[in-house]
């Protein structure tokens, strides 16, 4: 009696993890939002329209509200910059203006890839919006107050760059 209900609880427990595992409904997959910023609906107050933007050919779409002058920073510079982020439905999860402006050296693992590839070419002075899709941010990971799969928004001032 006790090798059977052993392998029943065995059986059972081999069933559970495969029926989690596979993508049925309410699985992780379907919960996350479109991973296509052209698929999103953006709060009103963002004044996010994806046709004002340069869309790059990883997915990244930048703007240039002002271009700044003097030297534009590299894939390897170090900047400093203010900045504001956003999810699409208006919230903001992160920001640094009217403080220290926050200092990164491009091309490393201190930022998301999207600011690796958006802040390039930016030169002191510039401002740029950033709709940056979850593949070059955090992906299907939360962290902190971003949800798993959220793209996210950027509004950067470029304060230096090295």
């Amino acid at each position: 009696m006790g090798v059977r209900l052993s392998g029943l609880v065995s059986s059972t427990a081999s069933v559970l993890v495969l029926c989690s595992c596979s993508g049925g409904e309410g699985s992780p997959q379907q919960l996350l939002p479109p991973s296509d910023p052209a698929e999103i609906f953006f709060a009103r107050d963002l004044s996010i329209d994806l046709a004002d933007f340069e869309l790059t050919s990883s997915g990244l779409y930048i703007q240039d509200l002002s271009e700044g002058a003097g030297t534009a920073a590299r894939r390897t510079s170090r900047v400093w910059i203010e900045y504001v982020g956003w999810l699409p439905d208006g919230t903001v999860f992160d920001g640094n203006v009217g403080s220290t402006p926050y200092a990164i050296r491009l091309g490393g693992n201190e930022v998301i890839r999207g600011w690796n590839q958006g802040i390039v070419g930016m030169r002191r002075g510039g401002i740029r919006r950033l709709v940056v899709r979850p593949g070059l941010a955090y992906g299907s990971s939360r962290r902190g107050g971003i949800p798993p799969g959220s793209t996210l928004i950027f509004h950067i001032e470029l304060i230096d760059v090295d």
